[in-house]
């Protein structure tokens, strides 16, 4: 007989999740449906609230929290299409999740961002110095010679 861990719920009957949202006056904390509403995915559990920058998994009974919000970042990410350069939500936007997220994104499609800078000044130099070893007199033949009309 082949045994399995048993997977805990996300949730469990004596949680609940405290999401910390953004006010005008400061923040406040908001919490899910409470006992005995269980979740079994965090996916579950944030479906339809994007807007907090926090997520608490607190335990009614024993009256402590745990921080979840780079598991609940990790399971936005986990169906996302989009690239870094879109706008997340703000409880990804500063989680680790989003930044391995990113980049591995950059491995995958490089040059995504357009080309690099750096690049794109080595090359003008390269365009402005290539006839800089080319006496004088040669070098304004070439240019003439090159010279669009």
């Amino acid at each position: 007989m082949i045994r399995t861990k048993p997977t805990r719920k996300f949730i469990n009957a004596r949680e609940c999740l405290l999401l910390k949202t953004p006010h005008a006056n400061g923040c406040y904390y908001g919490e899910t449906d409470v006992l005995p509403k269980t979740f079994d995915t965090v996916a579950d559990a944030i479906r339809g609230t994007e807007d907090f920058i926090q997520a608490i998994r607190f335990d009614m009974e024993t009256l402590t929290g745990e921080d979840v919000t780079e598991e609940c970042a990790e399971a936005w990410l986990s169906d996302w299409t989009g690239s870094p350069a879109d706008k997340v939500p703000p409880f990804v936007d500063g989680s680790d999740a989003f930044k391995r997220w990113s980049d591995a994104y950059d491995e995958e499609n490089p040059g995504w961002q357009g080309k690099d800078p750096d690049q794109q000044r080595q090359e003008w130099l390269d365009d402005e110095y290539r006839y800089e070893h080319i006496p004088a007199g040669e070098r304004a033949r070439l240019e003439r010679h090159f010279r669009l009309v």
